[in-house]
């Protein structure tokens, strides 16, 4: 798998608007300190780990509504049986947890590639059972886990370094690893061309299912993320509804093409930062952070555009 030099623009392209993005809200800020950019960080981690999950399936050639609500079943049970818990419990109940969320996805992935049906049908009725599932467990907020187990994510009162590492970990120990070996190539191949990828020697279906269980692994960290910060669960469809569309808007920012094959994550785990500031710049404006939809929105809508002109002027 080749990175193009066009992706790398657009990755600076990101980074330099997450500088100039931070620069603004600093300048709204009386003090922005290691307190602050902690929880800038803390504010980022679910839907960057959720926008790499779902940025890793697009490239596939898929795409998971699903994954918001992958992620709230995983948070719905974490928090229902680490609650009251010590450390060693709610770490068992972390990894449980990883693991439901990683069998969701592959059977997901399965259950696609087996019957034909298009992605987007397949993982939207998933997400209907999910939130089902975690309505059953947690039927309102609530929950909890062990406060020594959540420093792991939140850190200590005024240092971010736990943030950081839960939010850059995952790309340096599974994205990286993956994006070199055999099987990662092939999710580019699956993405580019199923038929060119089957010609290959590509096993498509196999391939497909280990899409979804890899993205899946994705949603189970957010689920956990969000247990350990927030410290409790809520089980309700909206939130699921939001974080698959965000995820899907910090994709797609991040320079993710929807056709997939193209892209990786560190574009969209930056994005998680633009879509984070827009609403928290307008707040501190005095204006109605739900105006931000707009914006996110239309921005979406131009890179698309954007990213769409390119690929037809590079096929030209």
């Amino acid at each position: 798998m080749k990175i193009s030099l066009r992706e790398q623009y657009w990755n600076l392209s990101i980074l330099g608007l997450v500088i100039i993005l931070t620069v603004w809200r600093s300048n709204q800020l009386p003090v922005f300190g290691s307190y602050e950019i902690k929880t800038i960080i803390l504010g980022i981690i679910p839907i960057a780990l959720l926008a790499m999950g779902q940025s890793l399936i697009i490239i596939g050639g898929g795409i998971n509504l699903a994954i918001g609500a992958e992620a709230i079943l995983i948070n719905c049970i974490t928090a229902k049986y680490s609650e009251g818990s010590d450390f060693a419990l709610s770490l068992r109940w972390a990894l449980i947890g990883i693991v439901i969320s990683v069998i969701v996805g592959a059977i997901t992935g399965w259950i696609i590639s087996q019957s034909g049906i298009a992605d987007i049908v397949v993982t939207l009725a998933t997400s209907f059972v999910l939130i089902g599932f975690a309505l059953f467990i947690q039927p309102g907020p609530g929950g909890g886990v062990n406060l020594d187990f959540a420093k792991y994510f939140i850190g200590g009162e005024d240092s971010y370094i736990a943030p950081l590492l839960v939010l850059f970990l995952p790309i340096l120990l599974i994205w990286l690893p993956l994006q070199r070996s055999r099987l990662g190539i092939s999710f580019y191949a699956i993405g580019s061309s199923k038929d060119a990828a089957f010609l290959s020697g590509v096993n498509v279906a196999r391939t497909r299912v280990s899409l979804y269980a890899v993205g899946g692994l994705f949603a189970g960290l957010c689920g956990v993320s969000l247990t350990a910060i927030t410290q409790a669960a809520s089980p309700f469809a909206v939130i699921s509804n939001t974080a698959t569309l965000n995820s899907v808007a910090a994709a797609v920012l991040g320079g993710v093409a929807l056709a997939g094959g193209v892209g990786d994550l560190f574009g969209p785990a930056l994005a998680s930062l633009v879509l984070y500031y827009i609403p928290t710049i307008m707040l501190g404006y005095g204006i109605d952070p739900a105006y931000s939809q707009i914006i996110q929105g239309a921005l979406t809508i131009l890179v698309v555009l954007v990213g769409g002109l390119l690929r037809a002027r590079g096929k030209r």
